[in-house]
């Protein structure tokens, strides 16, 4: 981006030799290659001088520890934090995060790619021209059944804070669903939870286990009679959808993602960097999309359409009362 200067790297794990002695060698590569153009690597905010400048701070840390990343980035100057979904393990720590940034000032968004995706976008135009439509969001990831147990440990928040949290982000933004406006919320046969043992507990004495959701699926109407339905399944391969019915149920298009073209480049990049999720191949264009606009925002003073903090905790507040039900 060329209106960003990127002036430092924090990363507690990769640059603390305590728990990592020897850090993979493409990272040691990054940080030498990165380093010689003035960037500057730190295991902790703390070894930072204070911003002096406008200064927006994008933390992609675990869910547990973002509040208080948040926290030192606020109070190191930040003027501007893009905080990845879904901001923080529960409804109470995001509220406090907000009533702290708004005391200093500091503009807050969320990081919700299928805000700005093309499918999800096409999908809503089409809904939008037919009287009595429904829309269904389907958001599959392909993980194999075996790393399962490693999948649910690392997401401990759960899969409706993880992975279907964008999914509920649009029911906020675009339905007008919040748990004071539902009306009925119907839990779906396909959802599937499944109790695992946490690997990194698994050959200690006393193993641990861990309980999620490996699919989820579920009809949400509010009181004025909008609403969708949502779909998510941890195993179900790269392509994600949005469909839209008709009021009698008929399907009337089906917008997938990626496309064939689009599959067909990211098969190409999976192959050449095995290591990698496919997800992330998957969503690259979107995430540019996204945090263009909100360093725009950043720097015009404006609002970012559709990634504020307050969607952000309408979708955890989602969360939190869909696992709930979805569990029972």
């Amino acid at each position: 981006m060329k209106n960003v200067n990127v002036i430092a790297v924090v990363e507690p794990f990769f640059l603390n030799k305590t728990l990592n002695p020897t850090p993979p060698p493409s990272f040691t590569k990054f940080v030498h290659e990165t380093s010689a153009l003035g960037v500057q690597f730190t295991s902790s905010l703390s070894e930072l001088d204070r911003f002096q400048r406008p200064t927006m701070c994008l933390i992609a840390g675990r869910t547990a520890d973002n509040p208080k990343l948040f926290r030192q980035c606020v109070d190191q100057g930040a003027s501007c934090i893009y905080l990845e979904k879904p901001g923080a393990p529960s409804v109470p720590d995001l509220l406090e995060m907000e009533k702290h940034a708004e005391i200093l000032g500091v503009k807050v968004y969320i990081g919700y790619n299928k805000n700005v995706t093309p499918y999800v976008r096409k999908a809503l135009e089409l809904a939008k021209t037919v009287e009595g439509s429904h829309v269904t969001f389907q958001h599959n990831n392909s993980y194999q059944p075996s790393e399962l147990p490693e999948c649910f440990e690392r997401n401990a928040e759960g899969m409706l804070k993880n992975m279907a949290i964008h999914e509920l982000a649009l029911l906020v933004t675009f339905f007008g669903v919040t748990v004071d406006t539902i009306d009925d919320f119907k839990v779906l046969d396909e959802t599937k939870q499944l109790e695992l043992i946490k690997p990194s507990t698994a050959v200690s004495s006393h193993p641990e286990s861990i309980t999620d959701f490996e699919k989820i699926a579920f009809t949400v109407t509010t009181k004025d009679g909008s609403g969708a339905s949502v779909s998510a399944d941890r195993c179900g391969g790269n392509v994600s959808w949005a469909s839209v019915q008709d009021k009698e149920g008929k399907q009337l298009m089906k917008f997938e993602f990626p496309d064939a073209e689009q599959q067909t480049k990211v098969e190409e990049l999976s192959k050449a960097d095995p290591e990698m999720m496919p997800y992330f191949f998957v969503q690259s264009d979107d995430y540019w999309e996204l945090k263009t606009r909100v360093v725009n925002a950043c720097l015009s003073g404006k609002s970012a359409e559709g990634v504020a903090i307050k969607v952000a905790i309408e979708a955890l507040k989602l969360a939190e009362y869909g696992t709930n039900a979805l569990g029972k």
